[in-house]
């Protein structure tokens, strides 16, 4: 993959700087380059030129300046530098932190609504992500001051929104005493602990961020913070891999499920055994709970055993699986009403917003189904009133197809 990467790159060079330099040949070139880069095995993946990609964006930067496309890419590319994934948060280096965070800030000061190419998180989002990772590799360091003034400077760059963070707070809020808070996502987990170590806000609720148990580093500190426990020894814990699955029935105290395999049909993976031996361990004794939008295929084949709260799903075996009416009407009131400090700006607060419209049409088609308009008329009233589609537009345009679906059934 280097060899090949260079050969590209030797080409391009030469071609490019033996005739009129063209930006867009060396953004779209570069754009490939990078995507070259996703869904490498860790071994080729470590192995991949991002130096390289950073030198042709910086030169396409040269060339224009104003190009919010190359800057969002060459941001994207030195946090790949820093970081190629989760298993390089512990050794975060900060000038590289800088240089991500001045291209993304960049990009929002030229184009506050950037409709660009997306790789995963939008400009907004991915400076919560790196200053998010910089406080992590500070805590992870026992460098506490420094964690929360990483935390502190990715807000004033425009991270940690007050959007996110107040939906946050109605995350932890909704989490009994001591609970342990199963997250996933940057945008998810960074705002959750930033709110923790800030503010102090609700730090008995223990936050576990699902993608990170597949690192080699995060149980072990888990561990050390005495913030949940495992049944496998720390050693153990640092060496397991994947494995070969098939459906197993898992038994702590009297809950029983079938636990299936997590990637292809046929394996068990790291993150999935290390998340197994903390449920095993806990034995039930503080509740546990999934964050809102969860991948089912991180879950643990839990989903039967969920009982969704809006803000959070809990793992609970019960008659009742599901709210209420009222006590539903009023949750997802609370989150439609939160729209009110949304960034219109920023697609993944938006796709944050579609997610709490779609469990309205979901509840609404439940009760259309029933035959009980009343209730599903109320609900569409709720959605009108509080996350109007003329103030708040829909991320996905099939949400507005939904809606006036709705509208005309009722």
């Amino acid at each position: 993959m280097k060899i090949v990467t260079t050969i590209i790159l030797s080409i391009l060079f030469v071609t490019v700087h033996g005739q009129t330099e063209d930006y867009e040949v060396l953004l779209d070139s570069a754009k490939t380059l990078f995507k070259n880069g996703e869904n490498l095995n860790q071994e080729r993946l470590d192995k991949f030129g991002y130096n390289q990609i950073a030198s042709l964006l910086e030169r396409t930067i040269e060339l224009n300046p104003e190009s919010s496309e190359a800057r969002y890419f060459l941001g994207y590319t030195y946090s790949r530098i820093n970081s190629k994934d989760g298993r390089g948060i512990i050794d975060m280096n900060l000038d590289l932190v800088y240089k991500s965070s001045e291209q993304f800030e960049k990009v929002n000061d030229l184009t506050p609504k950037y409709s660009a190419e997306i790789i995963a998180l939008d400009p907004y989002s991915k400076l919560t992500a790196e200053w998010g990772s910089m406080a992590m590799s500070y805590c992870y360091n026992n460098k506490a001051d420094s964690a929360k003034w990483a935390f502190k400077e990715g807000k004033q760059r425009g991270g940690f929104s007050d959007y996110i963070l107040n939906l946050q707070k109605q995350v932890l809020d909704a989490c009994s005493q001591n609970a342990i808070l199963i997250s996933s996502g940057d945008n998810i987990s960074m705002p959750l602990w930033y709110l923790q170590i800030v503010e102090n806000y609700r730090p008995d609720v223990s936050v576990v961020d699902i993608g990170l148990l597949g690192t080699n580093w995060y149980p072990t500190f888990l561990s050390q913070k005495n913030s949940v426990s495992f049944d496998l020894q720390s050693e153990v814990l640092d060496t397991i891999e994947y494995t070969k699955w098939n459906d197993t029935t898992i038994t702590i105290n009297e809950f029983s499920w079938t636990v299936k395999p997590s990637y292809y049909d046929h394996f068990l993976l790291r993150g999935d055994r290390v998340f197994l031996s903390l449920l095993k361990e806990n034995k039930f004794q503080r509740d546990i709970f999934f964050t809102f939008g969860f991948n089912e295929t991180q879950r643990l084949s839990l989903k039967e055993y969920l009982k969704s709260l809006v803000f959070i799903d809990k793992v609970e075996v019960s008659e009742n699986m599901e709210l209420d009416f009222e006590d539903y009407n009023k949750t997802i009131s609370v989150a439609l009403e939160l729209s009110k400090g949304l960034n219109l700006n920023s697609p993944d607060e938006l796709r944050l917003l579609d997610y709490f419209r779609y469990s309205i049409f979901r509840k609404v088609n439940d009760h259309l189904t029933k035959g009980d308009d009343k209730k599903a008329k109320k609900l569409m009233n709720v959605l009108d009133n509080y996350a109007p589609e003329s103030k708040y537009p829909y991320h996905d345009e099939n949400g507005k197809k939904y809606a006036e679906y709705f509208r005309g059934k009722i």
